[in-house]
């Protein structure tokens, strides 16, 4: 009932600007609703306020080091949805084509080289996609059949492997029903901001009427407290020669790590921005390798992929896998394999269907559930976790491992992961997946969206062409010769 009605509103409001529109709408339903609703307002208004640390995990000792590898835009049942053993696509799954239509799409695999285009994964086709919790309203919303697609085995092999080897999460939710900022903005600070879709430090100054960014805490600032080290590395590539670059796809495709993007929200915190010792935590990918070769590997890591390797729809899958599997194979072949634990996940749904309705834990989530494989020697084997999770839940694992404060009620609530490992147990042996020669990145030149199949609601009135994941920089103009 609260949660409904302020995700109601929200939709309306998000993107206005000034965040304390949102704020003071909480505030007055707050005063209206009874205890049992609590819960979303007290993760907003007192994300500021003292917080006790989290007890430290049995056995988690062991685990001296997370490695956070986040892919791109697949939801747990286009990829997993026929895995054995876990909460698979129902077989007499069959959504209307539109609203209240007879005539249905049933799943199917996916046809080689599908889809084409990017499938819609904003908040208003999300929460449409959703259908307050019917999770039928995904092939009108998303505007095209691909939603139902679905992935296997024979097209991500590597992942099948992992899944079959350490744990798979079957109830892994992202941290809201959206795309891939606020989401991304959840795993460094258990909460988003209130922002849209946003790819500059400019939109992000303007959606929150703050001219410093986010002003909110990251795990960042936990750890400049307790002396834990970190990086978060960014793929990127070196520029093409000039005009052989798709300038709209050049901020994803060939990022820098210093800068704020889609998938960068640390750029975003002026804390961070003006601290030079944490900006120079922000590195390409190459330096994630020289430091497993020098012994300099951080405590925790996050690790991004650009355009490329992202698996982003148009983008290949087995491009995406085969970067994946190279980051993989380079931990689990250094000495850093005996205490680390790996966590692969993928940001947002990115348009696919899910049968899991996502609980309301409050106003902005929990959004449709995500591929999860967790791999470490102290991972469960052989298993799949039926517990619930979101970003959080990794960030409030790392918490209690160093026995960091948590940073809002979002983490503070959060299932801790304990159920994916065995301390117990004799630590599981690397898998090594050789990979083949020849496999390079390459760039799809095109990139657009399916529209829906009926009027979704607007913000402010004016439809978002998209998810917005390419046109938020615009292209530059020539270079006067």
């Amino acid at each position: 009932m609260f949660a409904e009605c302020c995700a109601s509103h929200h939709k309306i409001v998000r993107g206005r600007g000034p965040k304390r529109h949102l704020r003071q709408y909480l505030v007055t339903a707050l005063a209206m609703a009874a205890p049992v609703f609590l819960f979303a307002p007290v993760a907003l208004l007192s994300q500021n306020t003292a917080k006790a640390a989290a007890p430290v995990i049995p056995g988690s000792a062991k685990i001296e080091h997370v490695v956070w590898i986040i892919q791109e835009n697949h939801s747990y049942d286009n990829y997993f949805g026929t895995f054995p053993g876990a909460d698979g696509i129902p077989p007499s799954t069959c959504l209307p084509k539109l609203p209240g239509a007879s005539a249905c799409v049933k799943p199917f695999h996916m046809p080689q080289g599908q889809p084409l285009l990017d499938l819609e994964h904003s908040w208003e086709t999300a929460h449409a996609a959703y259908n307050s919790g019917t999770m039928d309203g995904f092939v009108w919303a998303e505007g095209s059949p691909y939603t139902m697609g679905y992935y296997d085995e024979r097209d991500i092999p590597n992942y099948w492997k992992y899944a079959r080897s350490y744990t798979l999460c079957d109830r892994f939710f992202s941290s809201e029903m959206t795309g891939s900022s606020p989401n991304h903005v959840f795993t460094v600070a258990a909460q988003s901001g209130e922002i849209n879709n946003i790819g500059s430090l400019k939109q992000v100054e303007n959606q929150l009427d703050d001219d410093d960014g986010f002003n909110f805490a990251s795990i960042v600032r936990r750890f400049r407290g307790a002396g834990i080290t970190w990086k978060y590395y960014v793929e990127t590539q070196p520029l093409p020669p000039r005009g052989n670059a798709n300038a709209q796809m050049a901020h994803m495709a060939y990022p820098n790590p210093k800068e704020l993007t889609l998938w960068n929200p640390l750029p975003g915190f002026k804390g961070i921005r003006e601290n030079p010792a944490d900006m120079a935590r922000l590195v390409p990918l190459q330096q994630y390798f020289a430091d497993l070769k020098s012994g300099t590997l951080p405590q925790v890591s996050w690790i991004i992929p650009d355009f490329q390797d992202s698996e982003h729809p148009p983008e290949p899958l087995d491009q995406g896998m085969w970067y994946v599997t190279r980051v993989i194979n380079a931990l689990m072949q250094s000495p850093y394999w005996k205490n680390t634990v790996i966590v692969l996940t993928w940001d947002d749904y990115g348009g696919f269907y899910d049968h899991v309705p996502p609980p309301e834990v409050d106003a902005y989530g929990y959004g449709p559930r995500v591929p999860t494989i967790v791999i470490s020697p102290y991972a469960k084997q052989h298993y799949v976790s039926h517990e619930t999770y979101d970003f959080t839940s990794v960030l409030k694992f790392i918490e209690q491992r160093w026995n960091l404060q948590h940073l809002t009620a979002r983490d503070d609530r959060a299932n801790n992961m304990a159920d994916v490992f065995d301390f117990d147990q004799p630590p599981a042996s690397p898998l090594i997946i050789p990979i083949p020669a020849g496999i390079h990145s390459h760039l799809l030149p095109v990139h657009i969206t399916y529209p829906p199949s009926v009027e979704l609601p607007h913000q402010n009135g004016v439809r978002i062409q998209g998810t917005q994941a390419v046109p938020y920089i615009p292209p530059s103009p020539p270079a006067k010769q």
